[in-house]
């Protein structure tokens, strides 16, 4: 089985040994560009991993909800509807229908409801970071009382 293991900032991640329950830190530095590798342990155990490049856990999503951009300079303002396909503590991986007209660095305000038990809103500003049609991913523009609601979503 294979063991998905996040990168930490310093090129290591802490991995568990299937076998003896061993954990240890490992720099995995020489595995840049790689996204799988197989390490072995003291024990001669030899595990395969999954290298995470994610600073944050996504979950998986499909969450209906609306946009609207935020004008700047003499950019007309735009509005439509929106999944969130994935949500983060730190942002969002949208999918539009229509085709949208975004730059990076534009900021959008979205809004959406959970599909927890309260149906929480969530109605944040983002800013675009990234656009593959029909995919945009945004970051949250700056922290916001909804942090902890999003935190408790992401892991329940």
């Amino acid at each position: 089985m294979t063991q998905k293991v996040f990168i930490e900032a310093d090129d290591t991640v802490t991995l568990t040994c299937s076998r003896c329950n061993k954990t240890r830190v490992m720099d995995v530095s020489r595995f840049k560009g790689h996204t799988r590798a197989r390490v072995r342990c003291s024990c001669g155990h030899i595990e395969r991993i999954q290298l995470e490049k994610r600073r944050q856990y996504r979950k998986a999503t499909d969450l209906r909800g609306t946009y609207k951009t935020i004008p700047t300079n003499n950019s007309p303002p735009d509005s439509g509807v929106m999944a969130v396909v994935n949500i983060s503590r730190n942002g969002v991986r949208m999918k539009f229908k229509d085709p949208v007209f975004f730059k990076i660095g534009d900021r959008i305000n979205i809004r959406f409801n959970l599909d927890d038990k309260n149906m929480s809103l969530v109605e944040r500003d983002v800013i675009v970071q990234n656009i593959k049609p029909p995919y945009v991913g945004a970051k949250f523009h700056r922290p916001h009382e909804m942090d902890n609601v999003i935190g408790f979503y992401l892991f329940k």
